[in-house]
């Protein structure tokens, strides 16, 4: 068979799998914070199946604001839009809880949760306001200056 034969079936099949693609199964959570949440660099994202705890995504997010600071990005700006991707078969519930982590020590400085109902291949909504835990800095300046 001809190369202009095999390259027409190629071309078929790649239009006929990007006609079966599925839309991606994600929860728009819309994230705020209140007066005692410090200045955050890092979100943890952690998604739980209301029905078999076991199920769980968890991921780590960088702010991706720039900074005057050589080796750390500048806080996020709140109220944001996070879209988490999650796996088609967490459809149902789940709880959807973000934290707000320091840069040095990884210690919980804002943490924050709420439902939602997934369903597979579409977008959910969920609203999240995070509260400051009281956890110091890394750096051990209650205040964030940095210390002395």
């Amino acid at each position: 068979m001809s190369k202009r034969f095999w390259l027409g079936a190629a071309v078929i099949a790649l239009a006929a799998l990007a006609g079966c693609a599925k839309d991606p199964t994600t929860i728009a959570v819309a994230v705020g914070i209140d007066a005692t949440v410090p200045p955050l660099l890092i979100l943890g994202i952690d998604v739980v199946s209301t029905a078999d705890p076991t199920r769980e995504v968890t991921s780590r997010q960088t702010s991706p604001y720039a900074s005057d600071a050589g080796d750390r990005p500048g806080p996020f700006l709140f109220p944001l839009l996070l879209p988490v991707t999650v796996d088609a078969s967490f459809a149902g519930p789940v709880t959807v809880t973000i934290e707000g982590l320091d840069w040095d020590t990884m210690a919980v400085t804002a943490t924050g949760s709420a439902t939602a109902t997934v369903v597979a291949q579409q977008s959910t909504s969920a609203t999240i306001i995070l509260t400051g835990t009281g956890a110091p800095p890394g750096d051990g300046a209650a205040d964030g200056s940095g210390g002395d």
